[in-house]
């Protein structure tokens, strides 16, 4: 199984660093790539991604530092990708996020977010700069 990690650290403390990126509604501004768009329909998220429309949702633990970020054209058929936030010294935090290729990502898709995940943790980077 492929699989890619993209690693940052970011100058600001880590409750502020998890907040953000363990709040869904954040995605959108920091998932540039991949969530154009985030709807919450009957008490569900949906993104409007390049591939269409997908369920959403972020299961996070604070203090274990863990967030992981499902999505699926079903909610039966949701993929995680997995974020580590980890608390460095003087108020520094370091943000792992790593993707797998399923066997449900065809070879082309896999490329494309191995683009995308670089770009998003750019942002992430950029966004407590």
């Amino acid at each position: 199984m492929n699989s890619i990690t993209e690693t940052c650290v970011v100058c600001a403390p880590i409750d502020k660093v998890f907040g953000f990126l363990s709040n869904i509604e954040n995605i959108p501004k920091w998932a540039t790539k991949f969530v154009k768009k985030l709807t919450l329909v009957d008490g569900k998220y949906m993104a409007l991604t390049p591939i269409g429309d997908v369920f959403i949702r972020v299961d996070a633990n604070q203090k274990a530092g863990l967030i992981d970020i499902y999505a699926g054209s079903t909610e039966d058929s949701m993929t995680p990708a997995y974020m580590r936030v980890i608390s460095l010294p003087n108020n520094s935090t370091a943000v792992m996020f790593t993707f797998f290729q399923y066997d449900s990502t065809p070879d082309a898709v896999w490329e494309i977010f191995c683009e995308w995940i670089k770009i998003e943790v750019d942002n992430i980077k950029r966004h407590f700069s």
